[in-house]
């Protein structure tokens, strides 16, 4: 296998918004995020600025938006997709049936999916990341092992309150990713990492529940030649997005199946598996790689789904010993 399978893009999409138009930035929101009533206090319209960056690399989309110098009121029902905002100034207050959260700089909150709410926010700015329903859904399958099913969040804010700590990371990350960052494209395989990397921090630190089957308690079994099948597809397609999904579809099994076969046969997820393979393709390029015609450390770490050199740097020493910096010189 060629290792420039490694290197097929995804698109950024990036899109720019400034205004001292309440209204527009009102329509913005309803045609790019949720559909809502809008109301508006501006004691000093003089002090009013809004406006919104937004980036969208396949499954996952960030933006950062500000509503300074005026009082938002809105309401709403929430999307279908989860949208999870960190607040970066200003305070705010989000209602729901069951629920009222007042939220500050710093805090993390979770749109309410699919229900009424109302929101009164003052002075605010935030960013925000889109997590598609479907992608959620297959990725708790995925660690669950078990069929797709819906996937409930129960609350709004983290919990406890301090885990929105662990968001703010992943956030900064993703938005500096995508927002920051000038490239016109970027690596399928470190769109669809920043996407897992998202649902998984959602899981960690939101309250959810899933419907778990009783079946869920018992080891199902998988003959050699599935797990045989499957790490040569694995191999074979390395270098683009690989859903476990399918590559259970292709060894023949259900994708809890396969994280059983695979922990027996190898002593790891599939997901684990995947990335140890990648490493080893980016060791590769280290090796093969000459710095004195444009090599760098932190592109191939991005090619192969790392998305900083710091992450990628721990996880090389750990399997070869050695900087990726010292391979890539010598």
């Amino acid at each position: 296998m060629s290792i420039a399978a490694g290197t097929e893009k995804t698109p950024v999409k990036r899109a720019r918004l400034d205004t001292r138009d309440m209204d527009v930035m009102a329509a913005l929101i309803n045609r790019q995020y949720v559909e809502h009533k809008a109301w508006f206090r501006c004691p000093a319209p003089s002090r009013v600025d809004a406006g919104i960056r937004l980036a969208v690399a396949g499954p996952v989309e960030a933006s950062i938006a500000r509503y300074r110098g005026f009082e938002y009121y809105g309401e709403a029902r929430g999307p279908e997709d989860h949208l999870v905002l960190l607040v970066l100034n200003g305070e705010g207050t989000f209602t729901r049936s069951r629920e009222q959260l007042h939220f500050a700089r710093g805090d993390v909150v979770l749109l309410p999916s699919g229900e009424p709410f109302k929101a009164d926010l003052k002075d605010f700015a935030y960013s925000l990341v889109r997590i598609p329903r479907d992608f959620l859904t297959a990725y708790a399958a995925e660690q669950l092992g078990q069929a797709a099913q819906p996937v409930r969040i129960e609350s709004i804010a983290p919990h406890p309150r301090r885990a929105g700590a662990r968001w703010a990371r992943a956030a900064s990350l993703i938005c500096g990713q995508l927002l920051d960052e000038e490239e016109a494209d970027i690596s399928q395989i470190l769109a669809q990492e920043m996407a897992r990397m998202a649902v998984a921090t959602v899981l960690e630190v939101f309250p959810y529940a899933t419907f778990t089957p009783a079946h869920m308690f018992t080891s199902p079994w998988a003959p050699p030649a599935t797990v045989r099948r499957a790490t040569a597809f694995i191999h074979a397609h390395a270098g683009r997005p690989l859903p476990v999904t399918e590559i259970a579809e292709i060894a023949g099994v259900t994708p809890r199946a396969l994280q059983y076969a695979f922990r027996r046969h190898h002593e790891m997820t599939v997901t684990d598996y995947l990335r140890q393979v990648r490493l080893e393709r980016a060791h590769w390029e280290l090796r093969d790689g000459d710095p004195a015609a444009g090599a760098t450390v932190a592109a191939i770490a991005r090619r192969w789904g790392w998305a900083t050199p710091g992450s990628f740097a721990s996880a090389y020493r750990r399997q070869y010993g050695v900087s990726p910096s010292r391979t890539l010189r010598a």
